[in-house]
């Protein structure tokens, strides 16, 4: 079209130059000129209605070319996510099932009464009557099937008008797929809380915001426990570092780092790497010992209800008042660090004394009887009277003789009722071929007078190392686990077989080792073993945390009464549980 426009110039030229010249020109080849100019003319004139038709017909074929063109598809939108498909997005679970084989390992276990030989303190220990029963029921290998861990929940945000601040909300429950729900009632631990009910896990609500963090009320887990959760590979099997970590008394249940109700709870943000987590946990118990359970809540503080462990109908066997929980956390690369810490206000472990072998409680309970002016009356023995409840002991044997007569009394709340704290650091590195680390250090105290030291077993330090490699490609995982418990500060001697001979023997080793395979994304398979060496006075489990079935070191003595006389199920020490688990986890 360009060059149409120059010819079609040049023509206009010519015809302009040509009526300009001089109208009187005589020369002699004027009419020679003329002619030739407009034979000139004529044949620019042909040239300029070419290439304007060339040209039309180029662009009328470009135009025909164009509309015969397939149109390039628009780009289509994300089709909008129905309101079931959000929804069902809030669902998440786990489904986890094994078949266990284990033993308690004391089948061979003996006790002995023991006693001063002088009846008093410092002098030697001497055995003061024969073997008394061996542990009862199956004590050896036993094979069951575990629900572990098992949970469904949902969750969700709603924004919150034009706000920058989130409404956020969780409802999860614990099921046990392997049995018919209901409280859970064990030979070892009783509990008024049902498996399958709707609260039984992290529920809450609460509100967050990007600059400010998250803030919760509910029954969660405290920041004590949820800091370390990354270190522990072995959550819900046998081996679970909640055996030993956070387990002061070394039984079936987890004082530091588990979930509590009415609890008031921030997240932060993350600044460079630094992130912490804090938690109040009302304790709304109107008894100021603690020994009853609290408003609103089905079981007493620290994870037992009234009569647990055939003690008598009290929370006196760890109830507390308040708690609180914090950590600190650091994350860059492949390393994170962390340090927490949990308070449990007057908690009350009073039970103790219960039944004690302890020779030294059998001392003061001596002067106790000794003492008594009259019968039903109290003791005059300063000491007797300071360490022991006598007066709740005499009512109940005025009332229940036979009973109270096969035990004794517990011991006194205003000793043994006294704050528990525990304070962990470690972290854990992952290697670029396929290696974790994970390590941390843990100490338990709990401030009770000098006088009570004695059978002070709640306060002792701890270790936790794992190993974990993912290999093929991160189908399979191995991983091996070490967790130690240092020896107490004391022992109660509420022991079957209690050896005052063994004192500060009950430390505890605990050997993990595990391989799981996936079999898709959300399914795995798992295998593992676990080993817990208890010294002498130790009863360390392979079963505490959120492993099913719990295989501590409990017999299977029968439950005659809910009394003092400790005729429950009878815990043996130094024995030495060992378990062999393999399972399948689905998450969702």
């Amino acid at each position: 079209m360009r060059i149409g426009t120059n010819v079609l110039g040049v023509a206009i030229a010519l015809i302009a130059g040509l009526a300009i010249i001089p109208a009187a020109s005589q020369a002699a080849d004027e009419d020679a000129q003329i002619r030739a100019l407009q034979q000139q003319i004529q044949e620019l004139s042909k040239q300029v209605e070419a290439l304007s038709k060339e040209a039309r017909e180029r662009k009328e074929k470009e135009a025909q070319t164009v509309a015969a063109a397939p149109k390039a598809a628009a780009k289509e939108a994300p089709a909008a996510e129905s309101k079931f498909d959000k929804f069902m997005k809030g669902f998440f679970g786990t489904l986890d099932v094994s078949l266990d084989e284990t033993t308690k390992g004391m089948s061979d276990l003996v006790a002995y009464p023991w006693g001063y030989a002088t009846g008093m303190p410092g002098s030697p220990y001497v055995i003061t009557g024969g073997p008394k029963s061996p542990p009862f029921g199956r004590v050896g290998w036993l094979a069951a099937m575990s629900s572990n861990g098992s949970n469904i929940g949902y969750r969700g945000t709603q924004k919150i008008g034009k706000s920058d601040v989130d409404f956020i909300y969780q409802v999860s429950t614990s099921l046990n797929l392997v049995a018919a729900p209901g409280l859970q009632n064990t030979w070892t631990k009783s509990s008024n809380t049902v498996q399958g009910a709707i609260g039984l896990g992290d529920t809450y609500v609460g509100f967050q915001g990007k600059e400010w963090g998250k803030l919760k009320f509910g029954e969660l887990l405290m920041p004590y426990r949820t800091s370390t959760d990354r270190l522990n590979p072995f959550a819900g099997q046998l081996g679970d570092y909640g055996v030993v970590m956070g387990n002061t008394g070394g039984d079936n249940r987890v004082e530091f780092g588990t979930r509590m109700d009415h609890v008031v709870m921030y997240n932060s943000p993350t600044w460079q790497g630094v992130s912490f987590d804090a938690a109040y946990a009302f304790g709304q118990n109107p008894d100021p010992y603690n020994n009853i359970t609290p408003l609103g809540s089905p079981d007493c503080t620290g994870s037992n209800n009234p009569g647990s462990g055939n003690l008598f109908l009290n929370c006196d066997d760890g109830g507390f008042n308040n708690a609180f929980s914090v950590d600190l956390k650091f994350e860059t690369g492949g390393l994170y660090l962390t340090a927490a810490y949990e308070l449990h206000s007057k908690v009350n472990r009073s039970s103790d004394g219960i039944g004690s072998n302890n020779p030294y409680y059998g001392y003061v309970y001596g002067l106790g009887l000794a003492s008594q002016p009259g019968p039903g009356q109290l003791p005059t023995n300063p000491l007797s009277l300071q360490l022991l409840d006598w007066a709740d002991y005499l009512a109940f044997q005025a009332e229940f003789p036979g009973a109270a007569a096969a035990g004794s009394p517990a011991y006194n709340v205003g000793v043994d009722v006294a704050d528990e704290w525990a304070l962990k650091a470690g972290g854990q590195y992952r290697f670029d071929f396929g290696l974790t680390v994970s390590y941390f250090w843990e100490e338990m105290h709990r401030s009770v007078p000098d006088v009570l030291q004695f059978q002070n077993e709640r306060q002792r330090n701890g270790d936790w190392l794992a190993l974990d490699w993912v290999l093929n490609g991160g189908n399979d995982r191995v991983a091996f686990g070490w967790a130690h418990a240092g020896a107490s500060v004391g022992d109660p001697g509420g022991q079957h077989n209690f050896n005052p001979t063994l004192l500060g023997s009950n430390q505890a080793n605990m050997y993990t080792l595990a391989w799981w395979h996936k079999l898709d994304k959300q399914l795995t398979y798992y295998l593992d073993v676990a080993d817990t060496v208890n010294a002498g006075n130790a009863h360390y489990d392979i079963g505490a945390g959120t492993h099913g079935i719990k295989t501590d070191c409990h017999d299977a003595t029968h439950t005659m009464f809910i009394d003092y006389s400790s005729a429950g199920p009878t815990t043996w020490g130094g024995c030495h549980p060992i378990g062999v688990s393999m399972g399948i986890n689905y998450k969702f």
